[in-house]
């Protein structure tokens, strides 16, 4: 999977991602790359970790970058919806007018597509990031590095 070719946008786009997220260290909150064994680093990774959690009205502590793609993915999500869902606003529905019907389609569209990508964002950005990662370094099993059809980025 990960040496399959792929087209130029989504070479340039995987880029992006590897700038913005930092994929030299793997795990984001350590000192040093190899922290196994080491009760102290360990430890003060983590108070670096909840040092940066988030949390809100009905939202429970995430980490940074939990926040990060939930924010991220609610907004690009809720923008991709719109624009699909809109055109269905042309179809006439029960007597609704075609305002009621912009209306109806474009909130929808911005909910479901803004919660699709908060979900998967939510739930990437931790990797992309380097937060998934166990004690010794290894990405934690369940996530998608770990799978051996991808590569180091879970591509």
């Amino acid at each position: 999977m990960a040496n399959d070719p792929k087209p130029s946008a989504v070479n340039s786009a995987e880029e992006k991602i590897d700038q913005v997220t930092d994929p030299s260290h793997k795990n984001k909150y350590a000192d040093q790359r190899d922290e196994r064994g080491d009760v102290d680093a360990l430890e003060s990774e983590q108070r670096r970790e909840s040092g940066q959690a988030w949390a809100g009205p009905g939202v429970p502590a995430t980490s940074d970058g939990q926040w990060k793609g939930l924010i991220i993915g609610s907004l690009v999500g809720g923008a991709i919806g719109l624009v699909v869902l809109l055109p269905l606003a042309f179809i006439p529905i029960s007597g609704l007018s075609l305002l009621g019907r912009l209306i109806v389609c474009g909130i929808t569209g911005a909910f479901a597509g803004g919660t699709a990508g908060a979900l998967y964002l939510g739930g990437r950005m931790p990797e992309l990031e380097g937060e998934t990662v166990d004690a010794d370094g290894r990405p934690s099993v369940g996530s998608t590095p770990r799978d051996p059809r991808s590569d180091d980025r879970g591509r």
